[in-house]
């Protein structure tokens, strides 16, 4: 079986200047080492186009709209508004919605008023069309919740992408029918409150993502990540589980394809 990293932004301009490196060798080695397909999450129009080139080129690359808390704490509710309209449109050819949420550190929390009504209206949007949905939670899980209580979820779900949290808020996401998706912060030596959790998060639950061009995992080599450090994401896993890395890559890229009808 062929692997997935369900999360990361292969359409950010920083692959254009990565010393040394270009996009097609990142997504060469990554397929060399079985990694095959590489679902994106969604920034704002600027990125949902660079998506869509990338895709005609490679059609391992899945894009993936929605507008980004931080695409939207840098716009305006008139900005927002028409971003909107055009999501509405995208969502046909889009396997799910996001990254859409809160992130409530100081850069971003003088637009909470807007974040939650563009969050809001994503869900709506998704639960319209019926898509998964892509969580970018950040220092928000109370508020989170109380959203996503009011307005619910689509049938077809979704994930809490990049989850750097304890089992207890893990357990909160998972009683709504939310998959943990989770990258290389599980491999931070000290990260023990993550590691704790994903060791008792049901295998059946768990996704795999690189967040690529950021994240790495501790000790990474290279000045941007690339979607195959999953790979070292998948052994930490491994180790807490007690079971091989091979299982951990198969069953997570399962969930993958099954929560997006890949």
């Amino acid at each position: 079986m062929s692997f997935i990293d369900i999360h990361s932004h292969l359409a950010d301009p920083r692959f254009d200047s990565e010393p040394d490196v270009r996009l097609e060798q990142v997504i060469a080695e990554a397929k060399q080492s079985g990694i095959s397909t590489f679902v994106q999450g969604g920034v704002g129009p600027e990125d949902w186009a660079r998506q869509e080139s990338l895709a005609k080129i490679h059609s391992e690359i899945i894009p993936v709209f929605g507008l980004h808390p931080y695409w939207v704490s840098a716009h305006t509710a008139d900005e927002c508004e028409q971003a909107l309209d055009v999501l509405a449109q995208k969502l046909k050819t889009a396997v799910a919605v996001g990254e859409m949420g809160l992130d409530l550190r100081s850069p971003y929390k003088n637009c909470e008023g807007l974040q939650l009504e563009i969050f809001e209206r994503q869900l709506e949007l998704a639960k319209f069309a019926n898509k998964p949905v892509v969580l970018h939670l950040v220092r928000a899980h109370e508020e989170a919740l109380r959203v996503l209580n009011l307005f619910g979820l689509p049938d077809a779900g979704g994930f809490v992408h990049s989850f750097n949290g304890s089992l207890k808020k893990a357990n909160d996401f998972m009683s709504l029918n939310l998959s943990i998706s989770v990258g290389g912060a599980l491999c931070r030596g000290n990260n023990k409150v993550l590691q704790q959790a994903v060791a008792q998060i049901p295998l059946e639950y768990l996704l795999l993502e690189s967040d690529s061009p950021d994240q790495p995992p501790e000790n990474w080599p290279m000045p941007l990540n690339h979607p195959k450090s999953i790979l070292l994401v998948a052994e930490k896993m491994a180790q807490l589980k007690g079971i091989k890395s091979r299982e951990v890559l198969d069953r997570t890229s399962q969930n993958a394809r099954k929560l997006l009808a890949l």
